[in-house]
This record gives structure tokens, C-alpha cells and sequence, in this order.
């Protein structure tokens, strides 16, 4: 189930506090994300993560000082809620916003998208290949 977007524009003043951002963001543009991102997960809670996360990387003025910041922030929060543990870096998430923003990366190109290869934990989403020597025994 898709993150509330309610509950995103009321979160965001103490994430941005907390990371010396300035605390606006557009509740309308917040909804809309949340929107496109249940219509390109398609119901599919595998996806969700994912496509929460290319609808707040495209659409920079739902959090204007914050876009990026926010983008792993909600990528991660809907990982946790739909039970997968995320293993790219904060750089990593960092550079593939500026590629979703800027298009040239879509949903459904990177690893990370698509169910972990055999010998991950079950559940764990990655940015890259799987390494089975990040997987704790």
C-alpha cells in the first residue's frame, strides 16, 4: 500500500529541521506523486517502493529544497512498510535522482527493481547485482 501522502507533507517539517532544509513543500504536487506512483506499481507491492521513488525523483517541486533528500527518504520508508531492506548507498539513490529527473534513467532499468537474485534474503531490494558478502549469515 502506497505511503500516505497526508501523512508525508505532515512528516516533512521535522525531516527538514532535522536535515537544515527549509520546510516548504507543495501538498498538491506530494498527492500527485502518490498518484502516479500507485498507477506505475500497478497494485504490486514488489513495485511500490520503486515507483514511489521515480514519482518523487521526476517531480522536483514536491519538496523543492529537499528533492533528493526526500526521494531516498520515501524510497526507504515504503521499502520498510512493504517488508524489504534496502541496500544502496544514500550516493547511490542521490545520483539516480538526477538521472530520473533529467531522464535519462526509467522505472524497471535498475536491479534494484525487480526481485532479488537467488542467495539474497528473501524480501532485500539492492541497487546493484547481488553480493552475497553484504547478506548477513
Amino acid at each position: 500500500m502506497i505511503l500516505d501522502p497526508s501523512q508525508l507533507v505532515l512528516g516533512y517539517p521535522f525531516i527538514a529541521a532535522r536535515h537544515r532544509r527549509v520546510a516548504v513543500c507543495d501538498a498538491v504536487a506530494v498527492h500527485g506523486c502518490c498518484l502516479q506512483a500507485a498507477e506505475l506499481a500497478g497494485g504490486d507491492p514488489k513495485l511500490e517502493p520503486a515507483a514511489m521513488f521515480f514519482a518523487f525523483a521526476s517531480r522536483r517541486r514536491a519538496f523543492p529544497f529537499a528533492w533528493k533528500l526526500m526521494a531516498d527518504f520515501i524510497l526507504r520508508a515504503q521499502a520498510r512498510v512493504n517488508g524489504f531492506t534496502l541496500l544502496a548507498t544514500r550516493a547511490e539513490i542521490e545520483a539516480l535522482c538526477i538521472e530520473v529527473l533529467y531522464k535519462k534513467s526509467r522505472l524497471g532499468e535498475h536491479p534494484w527493481v525487480d526481485p532479488p537474485p537467488v542467495g539474497c534474503l528473501p524480501g532485500s531490494v539492492s541497487s546493484q547485482p547481488c553480493d552475497t558478502s553484504r547478506c548477513p549469515r
